[in-house]
């Protein structure tokens, strides 16, 4: 004769939330019951990845150097006070953080050329959509920056913001803009200093 466990034994299945690895949660504290396991809040000081307060690029968790315009930075993500702001404009690669620079009185070229556009024919390299001679940023003595589509046109343009450009025509650039090179590469503007420090309106 087989034997048959009490109602409510041991060796009953129960409807015991713990035997399938459940925790219920108390309905009027929303708290689990006490003697479960819970989770841990997040150490003291910890933050997420936060915008770069000087070009917006993210900036992973402890890390005192913006990695894609190099300002430094605070324990908090925010700029370092009395830092010397960078002396060229930048311009960073939406989605790579690559980025470029143009020192005061140069001239950056931007294509797919590597004989015309040293510096940028390297980022540039796979961007079918990018003209081998594209545009033009300089940087005056003055501090005031500025982009041209080569003369000679771009196959797919360059934009400012919503702005579309002519060929041979300069277009002056504000700290915070976005200059398109066709329809998908884009650059962040980031101008010496973000125009006066983090946060400034240019």
């Amino acid at each position: 004769m087989t034997d048959h466990a009490a109602p409510g034994g041991a060796d009953e299945d129960s409807d015991d939330p713990e035997d399938d690895g459940l925790v219920l949660f108390d309905t009027l504290t929303g708290q689990a019951p006490r003697g479960t396991a819970a989770t841990a809040p997040p150490p003291p000081g910890a933050r997420p990845s936060a915008p770069c307060p000087w070009c917006g690029a993210r900036v992973p968790e402890g890390v005192d150097a913006c990695p894609a315009c190099l300002s430094p930075l605070g324990a908090s993500g925010t700029a370092v006070p009395g830092s010397p702001p960078p002396a060229a404009w930048r311009l960073v690669f939406r989605g790579t953080g690559g980025h470029l620079e143009v020192p005061p009185g140069a001239e950056l070229r931007l294509g797919r050329d590597a004989d015309w556009a040293p510096e940028a024919a390297g980022l540039l390299a796979g961007e079918t959509s990018v003209s081998a001679r594209h545009a033009l940023v300089t940087h005056g003595e003055d501090g005031a920056a500025s982009v041209t589509e080569v003369p000679q046109g771009a196959t797919n343009g360059v934009r400012v913001n919503d702005r579309v450009l002519s060929p041979g025509r300069s277009e002056p650039l504000r700290d915070g803009d976005t200059v398109w090179l066709g329809p998908w590469v884009a650059l962040r503007v980031c101008g010496p200093g973000r125009a006066g420090g983090p946060g400034a309106s240019g």
